[in-house]
């Protein structure tokens, strides 16, 4: 169980503080709740979720990765040498929505690593986009509260570790 404060991974809406616990009416029954603040914030608000503890393992919700797992990371999205353009978008596109649905950021450091040597070479499709921003958004955030730094620090290790993609290709990339 989780407490009121601590940050967890909600894998449909990324990084998460729990602020409440509560019962709520959903459907037909009380529930007992997590209340959620994301920091995706809409109009000004931060949107509230409300997940019944009992959904909590179903919807893949964990918590923040251990700062001893970052390295892990790090070599996921330092490995080069994948073929990311051997099948369609939208076969490609599924199969990163799957990855990114299991709550994993060793799954989602992957989903950033192919996007975004992909996207050195050629345009990203729609989705494809979405799903790096969601995946980028996932790393930044959670990488930094798992090495308690400022998310600039995160954004700026993830830029040094692909420019280095870019000066050891000898492929034409237009987005290096």
């Amino acid at each position: 169980m989780f407490k009121i404060g601590e940050v967890v991974v909600y894998p449909v809406h990324g990084v998460a503080r729990i602020v409440g616990i509560r019962k709520e009416k959903i459907g037909n029954s009380d529930q007992l709740c997590y209340i959620l603040e994301t920091e995706i914030k809409t109009a000004n608000e931060k949107p509230v979720i409300k997940l019944p503890i009992d959904k909590v393992e179903s919807n893949r919700v964990r918590k923040i990765v251990d700062e001893s797992e970052v390295s892990q990371v790090m070599d996921i999205l330092e490995k080069r040498g994948m073929k990311t353009d051997t099948q369609t978008w939208n076969r490609r596109h599924r199969e990163y929505q799957d990855k990114m649905r299991t709550g994993s950021i060793f799954q989602a450091a992957e989903v950033y690593r192919d996007l975004s040597l992909l996207k050195a070479n050629k345009d990203l499709s729609h989705g494809e986009r979405r799903l790096f921003d969601q995946a980028h958004n996932l790393l930044i955030k959670e990488l930094s509260i798992a090495k308690q730094t400022d998310e600039t620090e995160i954004e700026r290790t993830l830029n040094i570790i692909f420019q280095k993609n870019c000066e050891n290709s000898s492929e034409t990339q237009k987005d290096c």
